[in-house]
Order: C-alpha cells, then structure tokens, then sequence
C-alpha cells in the first residue's frame, strides 16, 4: 500500500482547508447536514405527524449530499411515500435501518434490499422519472446519518481514485460485484492515516460550530478526504501503480543513447504533458458512473414503450414489447429512444461519451510513445 501518497493527500487537504471549508466551497456543510438529519431523526416518536414529515426536516440541510442538478433520491423518498407511506417506513426503519450488530455484510444485505425494494415502488408509480432513482450512494448517506459511528458514506468514483491512488489491495467493484465490506477497509485505512495528522483534526473541529455534529469517529471526515481528493484534485502528480513507475521511466529514458538527445527530451515532455491531462480527465467529477438508468421506462417511436434492462454506463439495453435493443447515450446518435426528462439525462451522458473519447486518444498517444 502507497501510504505516502495517502499521507500526501491528507496533507494537502489540510493546506487547502481554509479554502476547502470557506464559503465558496462550503464543504462543512455534510457536517451540517448530519446534525439536522440526527436531530430531527431523533426526536421522540410523537414529535412528527408522520414519517414523510420526519425524513422531509431531517433531510432539510442536505443540500447536495445525495441530490443534485440530475438525481433527486431524497425528493423520490417523499413522493413514494405519499403514494405507499407504510411501505417507504418500513424501507427505512425495518430493512435499511435494522440491527446489524456491527456485521457490514449484513449491511450490505440489507442496503441491497432496500434498493430493490425501493425501486420496485418507483417503477410501479414512477417508471419514467430516473431522477427519483436510490443507489448505494444515497442509501450509505441514511445509514452514515443513522449511525455514523459504524458506516461510511461511498461514493464509487471517489473510492476507486483513493484506492487506485494507494494502492489499495482489496477489490471494491461495482454492480453485482461490489463488496461494502472492502470499501469499509478502505475507510478504516483512511481514518487510521487521519488520526497520525494532529494539526489537521484540531483544524476540522475548531471549525465545526453548534450548527455541526461532532463525528469524533471520523468516518465523515473519511469519506469528505476521498471527495476533495477527486473533486479538487489533491492527488495531481502523485504516482500511480497503474502508470509506468520511476524504474520503467529510467529504462524508457536509456534509449537517448540511441535516440537523439534533445528528441528524447522533446518525447518525455510529451509523455509528462499527456498524462498529466489525462489524470485531470479521469479524476474530473462525473457522476454519470453512478447513474443507474435499470428499469426505467422509455419511449421510441419505432418500437413503442420499454424499459432498460441493462446498462454500462452510457451503452443501454432497452426490452420493448417485440424486441430488445442496445443503444448508446448520446447526441450524437439521434436514433434511440427518449426519456422522461431526455434533454439532461442525455446531455450528461453525451459529456461522459466526450470526455471518455479524449481519455482514449491519450491513452492511445502515450502507447505511441512507447509508455
């Protein structure tokens, strides 16, 4: 494991803290929102006329925890709960939120099937609307709200940078592949790493006033570290496992004695360029990678009403009555079937196309050079 790496990333964001937590970034306020969520959600059992009242206060200052410009799971939570409201508590209280005794595989069971579960109701009375979708994301930020002395938010583009980045040993994965209790690891790593770094912990909690919960256990603290890492770019210029290391750079370097000198300079100033754009690219925020667009319906003229039963980030299978089809999200494919809400989902697909091109011809650059 590359804990000088991680031990970088730490110290960089304790230098950018002030500009990290200041207004223009305000990344404080997933401390805010704990507090409100454990406030409200605590409350004694006659505080709320009912449970959609209870979740719509604790989530009051989630801000962009778990919604944003293009998902709103948190909002699908009470509009599926106006439609079936003991169906959507016992999601939370009985499955999502049910004893664990500490077993994260057990978690994971049960995130699971809250997920399921919970996507089953917004198929039956929202089959069009991707946006009211859950996934593991927003379920780990109810359960890190719940208890966030035993979970951790994840996020999987943020968990694969910081374990690329560290070298980290354990698979993560994703889909039917994924192992919560390997990203728990993952996170217990980090928390251990955090703990060696005094000056930043006095730094965090002098900045926490009575509006922010406290988390002493720095699970929150964790998963905001992996957040900045890949959202402000905390980890350019450090080395990566997976890239060539200093040893295959001496190698590669040998070859002036063959190679004109100054070409050689020219070549290894390409190769520094092109990689250090391609690490912006691939730790660039895109949450496209977390979009699960499974069962939600769609509508194509050729073929009439379907419903995605498979997908790879941006390469979709749609069943219509009569046939199944395979189409990629993007504008530059005009034949394909449209969404409920067509003009973003297919925009921020069309970014995560382009950008994913550009990463291609670098790569296939540096394989030019010979890297």
């Amino acid at each position: 494991m590359n804990t000088e790496n991680l031990h970088e990333i730490i110290q960089r964001y304790e230098d950018g803290l002030d500009w990290i937590y200041g207004r223009e970034h305000d990344e404080l306020f997933k401390w805010r929102a704990m507090a409100t969520w454990r406030r409200e959600w605590l409350k004694p059992e006659d505080a709320f006329a009912s449970f959609g009242e209870r979740f719509a206060a604790a989530k009051k200052d989630f801000g962009w925890f778990t919604d944003n410009s293009r998902m709103h799971p948190s909002a699908g939570v009470v509009k599926l709960w106006e439609k079936e409201p003991a169906a959507i508590e016992h999601l939370f209280t009985d499955i999502l939120f049910a004893e664990t005794h500490g077993d994260i595989t057990t978690v994971q069971e049960h995130m699971d099937t809250f997920l399921d579960d919970y996507e089953a109701l917004r198929q039956k009375y929202f089959p069009g609307n991707w946006s009211y979708k859950q996934d593991r994301h927003s379920a780990s930020v109810y359960l890190a709200m719940h208890a966030p002395e035993l979970n951790y938010v994840f996020k999987s583009s943020e968990a694969a940078i910081m374990a690329r980045y560290i070298n980290f040993s354990l698979h993560i994965g994703t889909g039917a592949h994924f192992s919560l209790p390997n990203y728990y690891r993952l996170c217990e790593v980090v928390v251990a790493a955090l703990k060696q770094h005094e000056s930043l912990l006095e730094k965090h909690f002098s900045r926490l006033d009575d509006h922010c919960y406290r988390d002493e256990s720095l699970h929150l603290l964790a998963f905001d570290l992996m957040y900045c890492n890949r959202t402000y770019h905390l980890c350019h210029g450090l080395p990566m496992p997976s890239r060539p290391g200093p040893a295959k750079r001496a190698a590669v370097a040998g070859r002036a004695s063959i190679e004109n000198e100054q070409k050689e300079k020219e070549r290894q100033a390409k190769i520094e360029a092109i990689e250090r754009e391609l690490e912006e690219l691939e730790s660039a925020p895109d949450d496209c990678e977390d979009i699960s667009l499974l069962g939600v319906q769609v509508t194509m003229a050729q073929y009439g009403t379907g419903s995605v039963i498979g997908q790879a980030v941006n390469k979709i299978d749609v069943q219509f009555p009569e046939v199944k089809k395979t189409f990629i999200l993007s504008k530059k494919y005009p034949l394909r079937p449209r969404f409920e809400d067509d003009e973003t989902i297919v925009g921020a697909f069309t970014e995560y196309d382009e950008r994913m091109e550009k990463i291609n011809a670098l790569r296939a650059q540096l394989k030019r050079l010979g890297v």
